[in-house]
């Protein structure tokens, strides 16, 4: 047997094209027949019968069987199929025609429904999860045996945009080692918490769950996982955490003006309080009424220090001021927020002790 031309089977040895092509058709497994050049079957198998239309090819290979003959060409055509019934599915088909004789051609077809159906499976799959990642407020990530990362999710993470991190490696933007080998793990991990810090430098709670890669191999090739952003909620729980002491001292301290009933005692349970509550090297309360000031620890003059008015009634009835000595003990806003939230308790103690002190002075003078 020999090709004639481009596209026409000749047979030798007493073999016709078209015998050869009906034992062919008989023979294979695969979806054949034998079709005259206007796509009518002169022959075919059982597998062929998706691809015929009664005693004709579907309309697709008709149009293709016509192109061979006219081209004198091999055609391929790659056609779905409908269910012809409810236990049969659609279909796929690769099929290739050429001329056995001059008034005959043949079709070849194989199915790939299976590979059709798996590659739907996967760009279906990777839709799934393109769709999952934009949906999902966790920053997507896979980083190769280089550590570099190989999927970034689309947008940002920590103010770094998907396209300056695709294709670099994590401790370029993450300077603490420990949250820069999180991203190519060789054991899995699940909720790790570390601190990071964001594209301007602010601190930065990220949680971490990542699964180690393997290759054909077995060999560690990178990791993939995903990332959530904890910065608020924890910096949220440090404020709760934060009010919290705050009023834990507050209470402490308005406890102890409140336990005394002599002024000056008052006041010095409030200054040693307050010591306490900002560890302090030097409290000082000055009031309006004589003999109420009270200081506890000693004033070098350090420039380490905080103070405010006291009020009572609108009017100005005292000072307090709160003194480090230590350079490098500089008052946090959590104090400043202490001594804000105490003063007001302070201007009614003083207050208080100043009305004790003039009752006393009038009653020692009626005496």
């Amino acid at each position: 047997m020999k090709v004639a031309g481009v596209g026409m089977i000749v047979a030798q040895d007493g073999w016709s094209g078209e015998a050869w092509a009906c034992a062919l058709v008989d023979a294979t497994t695969s979806p054949a027949a034998l079709c005259t050049n206007d796509g009518k079957i002169i022959r075919a198998n059982d597998a062929a019968h998706p691809l015929r239309t009664g005693s004709t090819l579907v309309a697709v290979l008709r149009a293709a069987a016509l192109e061979a003959r006219l081209s004198n060409r091999m055609q391929f055509a790659r056609i779905h199929t409908p269910a012809k019934s409810d236990g049969e599915s659609n279909r796929r088909f690769d099929v290739t025609l050429f001329s056995v004789s001059s008034t005959s051609l043949l079709m070849l077809a194989r199915d790939t429904t299976l590979e059709a159906n798996l590659v739907n499976a996967l760009a279906a799959s990777r839709q799934l999860f393109r769709d999952l990642a934009l949906c999902s407020n966790d920053f997507a990530f896979e980083t190769d045996s280089r550590a570099h990362f190989t999927y970034t999710s689309p947008g940002s993470f920590l103010g770094h945009p998907a396209q300056d991190l695709h294709g670099s490696r994590p401790r370029k933007f993450f300077p603490n080692a420990e949250a820069a080998s999180l991203f190519s793990v060789k054991d899995a991990i699940s909720s790790r918490e570390v601190w990071a810090e964001d594209k301007d430098g602010n601190p930065a709670c990220i949680v971490i769950t990542a699964v180690p890669m393997s290759d054909s191999q077995g060999g560690w090739c990178g990791a993939r996982g995903v990332v959530r952003d904890l910065t608020e909620l924890r910096m949220q729980e440090r404020r709760v955490a934060q009010a919290r002491a705050r009023e834990d001292l507050l209470n402490a301290v308005v406890s102890a003006m409140r336990s005394q009933v002599e002024p000056r005692r008052m006041m010095r349970a409030a200054a040693d309080a307050l010591c306490g509550a900002t560890e302090s090297d030097c409290v000082t309360i000055t009031t309006s009424c004589t003999g109420l000031d009270t200081r506890i620890g000693n004033d070098c003059g350090s420039v380490k220090r905080i103070e405010s008015d006291t009020t009572y009634h609108g009017k100005t009835n005292g000072r307090v001021v709160l003194v480090r000595e230590s350079a490098s003990d500089i008052y946090q806003m959590a104090e400043r927020k202490l001594l804000e939230s105490i003063v007001p308790h302070l201007g009614i103690a003083i207050a208080f002790a100043s009305l004790l002190t003039e009752t006393e002075t009038m009653a020692s003078g009626r005496v």
